[in-house]
């Protein structure tokens, strides 16, 4: 497996946010001039989508999988899929 990004394309961190997911879909606290984010799921399975997700509808991220995200991060909301909450680590990279 390949890194498909080089570390300039995050930029540098700017900022980090823990994030309770739980029956209402919650969205990402943007800092201004961000250019990507990484997430780290929590122990807990949530869904992931562009608008507003469901417990059924969006992208499905396992307890303690990571995604990157590069664009329309401000659109990006988050709900869990089971009964229990999980907690959402997101790092905000931007400009030096």
């Amino acid at each position: 497996m390949s890194l498909r990004n080089r570390s300039s394309d995050f930029g540098v961190a700017q900022s980090d946010q823990s994030l309770t997911v739980s029956s209402t879909a919650v969205a990402l606290t943007i800092p201004s001039a961000t250019y990507s984010a990484m997430l780290t799921n929590g122990a807990e399975p949530v869904r992931l989508r562009w608008g507003t997700p469901t417990a059924s509808v969006g992208h499905y991220l396992a307890p303690y999988t990571t995604v990157e995200l590069f664009t329309d991060m401000g659109d990006v909301k988050l709900i869990r899929v089971g009964a229990s909450d999980s907690v959402v680590f997101a790092t905000y990279y931007g400009p030096s």
